[in-house]
């Protein structure tokens, strides 16, 4: 019964982002309590308000795009979209090109967190004036939840697919420094 409901969960994710979660039903398979762990552990990483939504959502996309080349950057694209993100910034953080600047910091931090660079100390110290270290967790727990569907997939051999982002009904081709290595 809780393998069907778990199916049934993701197949509903599935349509309701376009999205093939094969790995997801297979980990439904492979251990439904695994399952649910992660998907606890994803909800409790991004139920948090203490910074604002667009440096959230930005840093949700950021850490996708670490990670994945396409799909998982798109389901954070939509997502942010939905938490009421304008395209217009989404489109211009994933071309390399100025844009808010609560969302620019979002994305700069999840990238340069994940990524382990030079800038991080800078970021981490703007972040804690601006939204204090409650905001710098929620950052952090973003970026951190965003990474772990392109990673799970990766490591069952899912990983395989590139693609164009749309955002706001264009498609947007992701600035090629920004991509994962």
């Amino acid at each position: 019964m809780i393998g069907y409901l778990l199916h049934k969960y993701v197949t509903a994710f599935e349509r309701k982002y376009n999205y093939d979660a094969t790995y997801l039903h297979e980990l439904a398979d492979i251990s439904p309590r695994d399952f649910w762990r992660f998907a606890k552990v994803q909800m409790t990483l991004q139920s948090t308000r203490h910074a604002p939504r667009d440096a959230l959502q930005a840093a949700a996309i950021g850490g996708a795009l670490v990670e994945d080349c396409g799909p998982c950057v798109q389901i954070a694209s939509d997502r942010a979209v939905e938490a009421g993100m304008n395209g217009e910034i989404i489109k211009a953080l994933l071309s390399s090109q100025p844009t808010d600047n609560d969302a620019q910091l979002g994305f700069d931090y999840a990238r340069a967190l994940l990524n382990g660079t030079v800038n991080l100390d800078s970021l981490r110290e703007t972040i804690e004036t601006r939204w204090s270290k409650r905001g710098l967790m929620a950052l952090t727990f973003m970026a951190m939840a965003a990474r772990n569907f392109p990673v799970l997939k990766r490591a069952l051999g899912h990983a395989k697919t590139c693609q164009r982002v749309r955002v706001a009904g264009a498609d947007v081709a992701v600035e090629q420094s920004l991509k994962a290595a």
